[in-house]
């Protein structure tokens, strides 16, 4: 039986998904997870960071509170994607981490931790995170 490939989902990737702008490569993953192929998996700071970014007007919607509320629920019942907490293997991974930005750090902890590519166009985790991405 073969093991289900993981992928972790970045903000710019959630982002670019909902907008249907993915670049090829990661939109064959998305796609992947709606066929149940490979798994997704969103980490709840990437929930906060989409919902931020909604809220302060960086997404062309005309109701963005409904639209959050209408993804997360979405998401929820989705059964291809997963919201993801730091467990303790993610934050020993955050300890050994060398990169310095917050969210980047978060994200590549995640990933290692559960042996997981991760889904964005993020020059540092593709440079410094140690971990597989897959964008274009």
């Amino acid at each position: 039986m073969d093991i289900m490939k993981t992928y972790i989902v970045d903000t710019i990737a959630l982002v670019k998904y909902l907008q249907d702008d993915l670049p090829l490569p990661a939109d064959k993953v998305f796609k992947s997870s709606e066929q149940g192929k490979s798994k997704l998996l969103v980490p709840e700071m990437v929930i906060g960071e989409f919902i931020y970014i909604s809220l302060k007007g960086r997404l062309k919607v005309s109701d963005p509170r409904s639209m959050i509320m209408e993804f997360l629920i979405s998401m929820s019942a989705s059964g291809y994607m997963d919201f993801v907490e730091m467990d303790l293997d993610s934050w020993e991974e955050y300890l050994h981490s060398q990169i310095p930005e917050l969210h980047d750090r978060l994200i590549c902890a995640i990933a290692k931790s559960r042996d997981a590519a991760v889904i964005t166009n993020d020059i540092d985790i593709n440079e410094r995170g140690g971990v597989e991405v897959v964008w274009d």
